[in-house]
This record gives C-alpha cells, sequence and structure tokens, in this order.
C-alpha cells in the first residue's frame, strides 16, 4: 500500500492539507496557523475557527483579509475566493425572513449582528435583503423582462435575432391557398391536396417549412372549432357543413394574415 495513501484528499489524488490548526493551544495563534496550512479563506471552518480562537466571526474573516493582504504586497500568489453557490440553511433563512418581517431595510449594525447569529457575511445579508425588497415590490420581475427586451433588440441590430421565419409575401399566398382549399373541400365534400411543389417554385422555402405552416394552421382553426363546440350546441346532422362555412367565414371576412408563428 502506499504510504501516502492516508495522506491524500477524498478523491486519492492530491495530498491533504495538514490540520495542526485544530489542536493548537494558543487561541491567539489558531487563525494564523489555519492560513499557513494553504487555507486562504474559512470556507466551511468559521464556526470552528471562531471557537478556537475565541473570537467572532468578523474577527475570523478580517484577520484572514490581513494576511492574504500581506502576502499580496509581498508578491506572493493568493487565490482568488471559491466561486459557489451559497445554500442557506433553514434556521439562517428563517432568521432572515424574521428579520425582514421587522425591517425591510437593514442598517449596518443590524447587518452585523445578524451576522454574528447566523454566520454569514454581512455582504450576504446585505444582498439578500436587496432581493428580498426586489421580489416584494415586483421589481425584480420588470428588471427581468426589460434585461430580456434589451438582449432582443441589441441582438436583432447584430443580425443574430429571429426577426420572423416567413415573409409577408408568403404568408400572403399561403393564406390564399388555404382559403381555396375550404372553399373546394366546402364544395367537393372531401379533402383537397395542397400544391407544395408550386408554393415551393413561387417561395423559395423549403417543402417542410411550407407543409409545417399549413399543419399550424389548420390546428389553429381546429382549436378554435372545438372551443364553438363547448360554447355552443351543433347539430350532428350539418356538424361537417357548419364547420366548412364557419372556415371560409373566418378566412374570408377576417382579412388578416397569420402570424410568423402559425
Amino acid at each position: 500500500m502506499d504510504p501516502n495513501f492516508h495522506n491524500t484528499g477524498p478523491s486519492g489524488s492530491a495530498p491533504r492539507k495538514p490540520e495542526t490548526w485544530r489542536s493548537c493551544k494558543e487561541a491567539n495563534k489558531v487563525i494564523e496557523m489555519f492560513y499557513s496550512e494553504g487555507n486562504f479563506y474559512h470556507d466551511i471552518y468559521m464556526e470552528e475557527l471562531a471557537n478556537l480562537a475565541e473570537t467572532s466571526h468578523k474577527n475570523v474573516r478580517d484577520t484572514l483579509s490581513r494576511l492574504r493582504k500581506k502576502d499580496e504586497r509581498a508578491g506572493k500568489y493568493v487565490p482568488p475566493p471559491p466561486k459557489q453557490m451559497y445554500e442557506f440553511t433553514s434556521e439562517q433563512r428563517g432568521a432572515l425572513d424574521q428579520a425582514f418581517l421587522v425591517t425591510p431595510q437593514m442598517d449596518s449594525d443590524g447587518a452585523r449582528e445578524l451576522s454574528e447569529i447566523t454566520g454569514l457575511t454581512v455582504k450576504q445579508i446585505n444582498n439578500w435583503f436587496c432581493n428580498q425588497r426586489r421580489k416584494a415590490d415586483g421589481r425584480s420581475a420588470e428588471k427581468d423582462k426589460k434585461r430580456r427586451e434589451r438582449i432582443r433588440e441589441d441582438m436583432k441590430k447584430n443580425g443574430l435575432g429571429r426577426v420572423g421565419t416567413f415573409r409577408s409575401e408568403a404568408v400572403e399566398l399561403f393564406e390564399k391557398e388555404y382559403e381555396t382549399m375550404l372553399q373546394l373541400e366546402a364544395i367537393g365534400g372531401g379533402k383537397v391536396r395542397i400544391p407544395y411543389t408550386e408554393l415551393v417554385e413561387k417561395t423559395g422555402m423549403e417543402r417542410k417549412k411550407i407543409r409545417d405552416w399549413f399543419s399550424k394552421r389548420k390546428g389553429r382553426d381546429k382549436r378554435f372549432l372545438e372551443n364553438m363546440e363547448n360554447t355552443r350546441e351543433v347539430s350532428p346532422q350539418n356538424t361537417q357543413q357548419n364547420i366548412q362555412d364557419i372556415l371560409i367565414k373566418i378566412v374570408t371576412q377576417s382579412g388578416t394574415l397569420c402570424s410568423t408563428d402559425c
């Protein structure tokens, strides 16, 4: 067995950092020993460091920050803080919620006091209160909506946005063909073939896209008729004829072209 096996991390690849700071008898040396062993940030050890050093969370953070700045001035490498999503515990969230009910605007003294209670940083608390105020007055949703609109406008300006799938001329041609199809079906009583090949030649579009347009157009009328049937009774003898008459009336009298999402 590898003699260094027990000195490896959970993956078995990286050596474990020494943890002699846990057995340090001098409280005022705990944090410096913790730092000297390659622990630049308190991470999950805040509570344990504060207890061993017999100090507050704030002093733990401040001491580690002072040591990092000292190394940076000396030209030593100090890694950036780990970026990770912090998941509040139920106790922390409960304390924050109760404090927010008392005052949505947390001052610096209150934030420091809440930091001592929850173990969160003052910055985390201020950010949480800021986000809660946005949610409470709806600013967060409105801000997201405006941000999405700006992104869409920028994409269109840069030629990256989707302005429309079909040109207006093509949609107009499809609508006329659809109207003709309905009229012929009403007269003949059977299904009429759509001249896809001819439409491909006239528009220069792919056959599949044209088929999709007509399929969605039929689906829209079908949903409309289903809604009509739910609100009014239709005679069983005249159901098919009534459907055809309604479709022709919709297409003929509306004068409205189908949108690009048809």
